[in-house]
This record gives C-alpha cells, sequence and structure tokens, in this order.
C-alpha cells in the first residue's frame, strides 16, 4: 500500500440518516477491490436532527470512515472545508450524501489523478447517464451550469463529486457558505489541468433536496464575486511545482 493513492473522500451531511449507510456500503464495495487505493471517508454533520451523526459513528467499526459533529446547519460549502481540515492527505474528494452520484466511476476520478489535477464527475459528459431528473431541476441546473461554464471553461462546474491533488488549494482562503465550493476552486485554485469523467447521475432515494431560493441568491452572488476575481486578474493559476 506504499504507493497505493491516499484519499480523503468528504461528504457533508444533514438529515442523511437513511443514506449514509447505503453510501458507506457502496463505496467501499467499489473500492475494496481496488489495490492502489486506500480510501477513507469523511463524514462531516450539521447535527442533523434526525441522527445521521449517530448513525455515521456507527459505520466506524465497519469502514475506514471519520465523523466530524457540528454545532449546527452551517451550510454544505464550510462543511467540505471542515473536513478538508480533518485530512492530511494528499488526494482529496467530495461526494454528495444523497446516492445520487453512483460510486461505481471513483476507481477511474482517482487514477485519472496521475494525470490530472482535478478530476469532476460530469453530469453531461456525453456518455453521462441521467436518471429521472424532474424538468424543473433540470432546468435549473442548466442555467446554473451554463452561466458557472462561462466563468471556467468546466463541462460541470457546480458538480457534487469531484477529486485533486490537495496542492490545488493552496493557501488560498475558501469562503463559499453555500453549496457550489467546486465553482469556487476552480476559480481560485492552483491547476493547470482537468477531466471531466461521464457519470450516471440517480434520483434520490430517501432524502430531499437541501437547495431553496435563498441558496440560488446565494449562488448569483458567487458568480458576480468570482467573475470580478477573474477580472481582477486573481484568477486560476498553474499547480505548485513539486507539491
Amino acid at each position: 500500500m506504499d504507493s497505493a493513492f491516499r484519499v480523503s473522500l468528504i461528504t457533508p451531511t444533514y438529515n442523511e440518516r437513511h443514506n449514509i449507510a447505503l453510501l458507506a456500503e457502496e463505496i467501499f464495495e467499489v473500492i475494496d477491490r481496488e489495490a492502489d487505493i486506500d480510501l477513507e471517508l469523511i463524514v462531516v454533520d450539521d447535527n442533523s436532527p434526525d441522527g445521521t451523526g449517530e448513525a455515521a459513528e456507527e459505520l466506524v467499526e465497519k469502514y475506514p470512515v471519520k465523523v466530524v459533529h457540528r454545532a449546527g446547519k452551517l451550510g454544505l460549502g464550510s462543511a467540505v472545508m471542515a473536513g478538508f481540515g480533518e485530512s492530511d492527505r494528499a488526494y482529496l474528494g467530495v461526494i454528495d450524501a444523497d446516492l445520487s452520484h453512483d460510486p461505481s466511476e471513483l476507481p477511474k476520478l482517482i487514477y485519472s489523478l496521475r494525470e490530472y489535477d482535478i478530476t469532476i464527475g460530469s453530469r453531461f459528459a456525453e456518455d453521462s447517464k441521467v436518471e429521472k431528473w424532474a424538468w424543473h431541476r433540470k432546468m435549473i441546473s442548466l442555467v446554473g451550469v451554463g452561466m458557472a461554464r462561462l466563468l471556467t471553461g468546466v463541462e460541470d462546474p457546480l458538480a457534487g463529486d469531484f477529486f485533486l491533488h490537495r496542492a490545488v488549494l493552496g493557501e488560498m482562503e475558501l469562503t463559499s457558505g453555500g453549496y457550489k465550493i467546486l465553482l469556487e476552486i476552480l476559480t481560485k485554485g492552483h491547476y493547470d489541468s482537468h477531466l471531466s469523467v461521464p457519470i450516471i447521475f440517480r434520483n434520490r432515494q430517501f432524502s430531499t433536496s437541501k437547495l431553496n431560493w435563498r441558496e440560488h441568491t446565494l449562488f448569483l452572488k458567487q458568480i458576480a464575486c468570482f467573475s470580478l476575481y477573474r477580472l481582477a486578474g486573481r484568477g486560476r493559476r498553474g499547480r505548485r511545482k513539486g507539491k
């Protein structure tokens, strides 16, 4: 295992009690077949009233899982940042907890870090499959993704399933309070290359969407701020050598 990819995969949770055990089971069923991947799952729970944090703790004896308990509902973006802070590994990843991302593509996303700085599970790749996507959710996603594409040039810059070299983050301060932390990383990060990987995007099974008009408004503010960031010449920079 000395040459293995040592990866921390972060999953933020809020009221995902019925999903978290299934997610861990699916992830490690795939990863346990990969001798060159040493993956830990870091669950960051925002004091879910349905007992998600306690359900996650029950997984610690069975899988390489860490659980971070936060005092309240502080948001997906800050949960991802908290998970990054709990890891000392060179490779980091993020996956939504609602079972919408099929873990079968995790090995490809991870192994592709040999050649790319960031790998993204894209809902919009030619060979991607989206199951039972309600028309209003699809329209909202297409509008948001279209705006973010203009800023980043990335196929699915709002994806909830991605991996990166820790060096991509550098010492930058992530400020996203909303749910689109990948967009901020793509705007501010140190990277030269990225890869979009086709995925199966599934309909969530037990939980409900956390998105609301407050989150959509916050996203528009983020787009404006990141656009100004780029206009000021402070956008994407190449990955630091030797990192």
